[in-house]
């Protein structure tokens, strides 16, 4: 990973020099943005996940992108947001959502998740193909929706909705989730929902345990690691945060696939990989009843190529063979098909990639 350096033709020489002797020097520095809003900003989520790499000897570069009162809509039209994203090659770039937002989409629409997850993933692989996308699953409001208009959705309810609609996202957009909300719900449920212990007494943002227990599962989420022994509590009582570590990495490690975790490669086999494929936007997008998929290779390997439907399930195996260096094309015909949203997913070797194609 390394900063974006802009070099002039007469430094080429030097700059390659440079540029690998930074590569090589940083290879094991985990580069992560946050962006989102009070509830990453409360109790300093950036510190916490800092505090936890930094207790279990992890070399991270972390920066927070997003004032109080931001939604995801936001950051994908602000032109400072798209600025930070730029910033540097991000190793995971980490979305904060909002839990009404994505819990009762087709009511609330003044900020829409789902065309703001889109254009950040686009903006994001623009700037570096490699960067993982993370959405922090949301948590419910602490008594649902019951001040809402005589809505009967308690927290449970509500929880549930956000669940759903977040795996939903998760497969059609290709991200993958920190289940920071499945993670409280475990918490609260197992404590028989003591009242303002997760969230702040305005039944929304999170406490301090609220805020440490997002922090590990998003450190979870990151590294695929457990965080059950790492000596920083984040100013929450000792034994209380073991117990949200474990819960934590519990929540997470236990369901990657579930999550649409995809399991970590070496940053050399990443990159070799990354550069040997290519996978191109179908065309036309929106169509009506066929679109064609162009993909690359620069080296012999076997591509398999899949069309999911809205919930994830596969429906068509497109393609799954050998295949020589080269540049190839391929129709997805969706006649006979409901119209809605689809996704194409190419895997080859430890490279995944995927498309959002819209059948009308």
């Amino acid at each position: 990973m390394r900063i974006k350096n802009m070099v002039t033709g007469i430094l080429i020489c030097f700059s390659f020099i440079s540029i690998n002797a930074q590569s090589n020097s940083k290879a094991d520095n985990t580069e992560i943005l946050l962006i989102g809003s009070s509830y990453f900003n409360y109790n300093d989520l950036k510190g916490m996940i800092q505090g936890l790499a930094d207790g279990s000897a992890k070399d991270i570069y972390i920066e927070m992108c997003g004032q109080n009162g931001l939604y995801l809509s936001d950051h994908a039209s602000s032109s400072s947001t798209e600025a930070k994203i730029n910033e540097r090659d991000w190793d995971y770039v980490v979305l904060q959502g909002v839990g009404v937002l994505v819990a009762y989409p087709n009511h609330f629409t003044d900020h829409p998740v789902y065309p703001a997850l889109v254009t950040l993933r686009d903006k994001i692989n623009a700037n570096y193909e490699s960067t993982r996308m993370i959405f922090c699953m949301p948590w419910a409001f602490e008594d649902g929706m019951t001040w809402y208009q005589n809505w009967p959705d308690t927290y449970e309810d509500m929880q549930w909705h956000i669940y759903d609609t977040s795996l939903q996202y998760s497969e059609e957009i290709g991200f993958e989730i920190a289940p920071v909300g499945w993670a409280w719900y475990a918490v609260l449920e197992a404590c028989n929902y003591p009242l303002h212990y997760l969230h702040q007494n305005d039944w929304n943002h999170p406490s301090l345990r609220g805020s440490y227990l997002m922090a590990c599962v998003v450190y979870s989420t990151i590294f695929q690691e457990s965080t059950v022994g790492i000596p920083y509590y984040g100013g929450v009582l000792e034994v209380e945060a073991e117990y949200y570590q474990s819960v934590a990495s519990d929540t997470v490690l236990n369901n990657l696939e579930l999550w649409n975790i995809s399991p970590l490669v070496s940053l050399r086999d990443q990159q070799k990989d990354v550069g040997a494929i290519q996978l191109k936007q179908n065309y036309p997008n929106p169509f009506i009843c066929s679109t064609v998929i162009e993909y690359s290779t620069t080296k012999k390997q076997e591509i398999r190529i899949d069309i999911l439907d809205a919930a994830g399930k596969m429906i068509l195996g497109l393609v799954n063979r050998m295949h020589n260096p080269g540049k190839y094309q391929i129709e997805f015909n969706a006649s006979g098909l409901p119209k809605g949203h689809y996704t194409c997913r190419l895997i080859a070797g430890s490279y995944c990639h995927t498309l959002h194609l819209i059948h009308e």
